[in-house]
């Protein structure tokens, strides 16, 4: 009996129509996800097929022209190892691709336990910023973990800060403005914005660990802090997802969510602070936290700006700042 074989006529086909101008990852995923570049390598070597023939477009590399960008831009933020899980490659080959383009790598520090706990004042600021404005993307078969924020450009130095608290090293891209379909006749009008993106394994587990789910808005997994920071963890939930309102000097917090189950545990630590609020629930998909008279909303003030030098988003702050420093 004859060894197996690997591919069938019209796949064999393909990749002697294509080897020269895709690369193996590429023809592989065109054929299926049962198939792997390993495979196409070997089928190509084994007929003595080579890829630096006139016209080829990789010059005998394995690397596809996308492969090479997501190196470029993420070589200084991102270990061998970890380009070689999300593009699929080993640390060996990201490294030799690397040094073929001269790329200068810097030191590389990056504070991937930074959430393995919650013990500061400012990652649980940045915990509850986390839970209502990012996400987390994992693959494991893939080996793949993002996380990710993306804010609109006046509130960049937020990003700032939390890259800076990972070590400084990743990349902060912008994005200009772009017009959203969200329905079949409705078109939302996006302004300019900056995303970070950090690709580790340890940073997303932690995450998970604390609370942060991929696709988390229906569900009700969420962060649960130590008493001490609650406050940190509050203000910076509501910084990402609450709102301030009103006027005559009058001001309502509110916060909507999807979910009900986060809003029922904030209402009932802020009882045990003193601090009365309502839900409200408009449909099985919209509720909303609300804090609406002036002397809970000064208890509340007071208490998510406890002491001088703490960090927040400026623009809420200002709308609120009024309460400070009166008697509850």
């Amino acid at each position: 009996m004859g060894k197996k074989r690997i591919f069938n006529d019209d796949q064999e086909k393909f990749i002697l129509d294509n080897y020269v101008t895709m690369s193996n990852k590429e023809i592989a995923h065109a054929l299926g996800k049962e198939f792997k570049r390993e495979q196409i390598n070997s089928w190509l070597l084994h007929r003595n097929i080579k890829r630096n023939g006139l016209g080829c477009k990789y010059e005998n590399s394995i690397f596809s022209n996308q492969d090479v960008e997501f190196i470029k831009n993420n070589y200084n933020s991102m270990t061998s190892t970890e380009i070689g899980e999300v593009l699929g490659f080993s640390a060996r080959q990201i490294q030799g691709k690397v040094n073929k383009l001269n790329l200068k790598s810097k030191k590389r520090d990056i504070n991937v336990t930074y959430f393995n706990n919650i013990d500061t004042q400012l990652k649980a600021y940045f915990l509850g910023f986390i839970y209502a404005d990012g996400y987390i993307v994992y693959d494991e078969d893939k080996h793949s973990y993002e996380f990710g924020m993306e804010l609109q450009s006046d509130d960049k130095y937020i990003l700032e800060k939390l890259n800076n608290e990972l070590g400084g090293q990743n990349i902060i891209y912008h994005s200009d403005p772009k017009d959203v379909l969200i329905c079949e006749s409705q078109i939302v009008h996006s302004g300019h914005s900056d995303i970070l993106r950090v690709y580790s394994k340890n940073l997303v587990c932690d995450l998970i660990k604390n609370g942060i789910e991929k696709n988390k808005t229906l569900k009700d997994t969420y962060p649960i802090v130590d008493d001490k920071f609650f406050f940190d963890w509050l203000r910076g939930y509501i910084d990402g997802d609450g709102c301030y309102y009103g006027s005559n000097n009058q001001t309502y917090m509110h916060i909507t969510c999807a979910n009900i189950a986060p809003l029922i545990y904030i209402q009932e630590k802020l009882n045990n602070f003193g601090i009365k609020t309502q839900i409200y629930t408009e449909n099985e998909r919209k509720h909303r936290l609300m804090c609406t008279s002036f002397k809970e909303m000064n208890k509340l003030i007071n208490c998510l700006y406890y002491e001088d030098g703490l960090f927040y988003l400026q623009r809420k702050y200002e709308k609120i700042k009024h309460f400070l420093g009166f008697a509850a």
